[in-house]
């Protein structure tokens, strides 16, 4: 039998997808089937909102409890469900089962949508770093405080992203001379809703990385009333240890030198990753997208330079294996 988190909203919907998930490719007997049920009608009830748009499993649960509502009446919901004959067990599980196909249809929407976006960031990185001898990449993951997360919706959490983009897009105090951003949303089944954002600076006009990261955590946690946090992988011991292996794309890129860009690439690669489809979010205020990026618009220089050799195109990078790129799985360090 699976347990539940159904503390607060984010790890109720992610349930509510595992459970329909199990329900479509594994065989559950119809007893378990009835005791997630009772579980997790009443925590969708309680997380509901209006004005949202849910994924095509959550939109397949609301098709179960919508038909449990109509014939139950005004018996109580475990009452009912514990009375359920094995044929009407088989009808719910039979109208389920008419979601699949628009399941399997939006992971690969989901996948050939985040396929497009990663293509457009790294155009965009790509763009920013031949306009600039050096750049300065800071990363920096947004979530919420456990003991926080049962008063966080989605609409909290857009509302706070709002004011974060807001701040960007102004270029004041800590993000002062930032030329480029990509901002990424997810959900977590441990982590609740949360955000990975790699900004990129003019490196002539900053170079103190660490400074800028913590400073952009502070931001965040101010923004959310401090229910928040924030983590950057700028600090001189995770550079370290990614330097030694190899592998560092953080704090400062030189344009002159080939390793610093192809890394560099790979972190904004990975930002975008249509494999992460276990972390989309499965609710969304209506119109609402889960990927942003800041505008950057070309300078026009001419340059003798060239920054990237044809081998390490980002173009020649999203298609190369998924091995090739699993050791950023360690950086993204809010994932599930």
């Amino acid at each position: 039998m699976l347990s539940f988190d159904l503390s607060h909203q984010a790890a109720a919907f992610s349930a509510i997808n595992q459970f329909i998930e199990l329900s479509l490719n594994f065989e559950i007997s119809d007893q378990q089937f009835v005791s997630y049920l009772e579980q997790l009608i009443p925590a969708f009830k309680a997380f509901d909102q209006d004005g949202v748009q849910y994924s095509a499993s959550i939109q397949a649960f609301i098709e179960i409890v919508q038909w449990i509502d109509d014939v139950r009446g005004a018996c109580g919901l475990v009452d009912y469900l514990a009375q359920l004959s094995l044929e009407q067990i088989k009808e719910v599980r039979r109208n389920l089962s008419k979601y699949r196909s628009a399941i399997l249809a939006e992971i690969r929407l989901f996948r050939d949508q985040e396929g497009d976006n990663q293509k457009a960031f790294l155009k965009q990185v790509k763009t920013i770093i031949y306009d600039h001898n050096q750049l300065l990449f800071v990363r920096v993951d947004l979530g919420y405080l456990k003991d926080s997360m049962p008063t966080i919706t989605i609409k909290d959490f857009y509302v706070h992203i709002s004011s974060l983009i807001k701040l960007m897009k102004d270029k004041n105090n800590c993000f002062k001379h930032l030329l480029g951003y990509g901002l990424a949303l997810e959900q977590g089944i441990t982590k609740g809703y949360h955000g990975h954002l790699l900004l990129i600076y003019n490196g002539s006009k900053h170079d103190q990385d660490w400074y800028l990261g913590d400073m952009v955590t502070k931001k965040w946690e101010s923004i959310t009333h401090y229910l928040g946090y924030g983590r950057h992988s700028n600090t001189k011991e995770i550079k370290d240890k990614y330097d030694r292996q190899g592998i560092l794309g953080l704090g400062m890129i030189k344009r002159e030198h080939p390793s610093q860009v192809h890394n560099a690439l790979k972190v904004a690669q990975y930002l975008v990753e249509p494999e992460k489809y276990g972390q989309m979010l499965l609710v969304k205020p209506l119109g609402r997208r889960s990927l942003f990026k800041g505008s950057y618009k070309p300078h026009g220089r001419q340059y003798q330079i060239k920054f990237v050799p044809p081998s390490i195109d980002p173009l020649h990078i999203i298609t190369e294996s998924r091995n090739d790129i699993a050791w950023l799985d360690e950086l993204w360090i809010l994932d599930q």
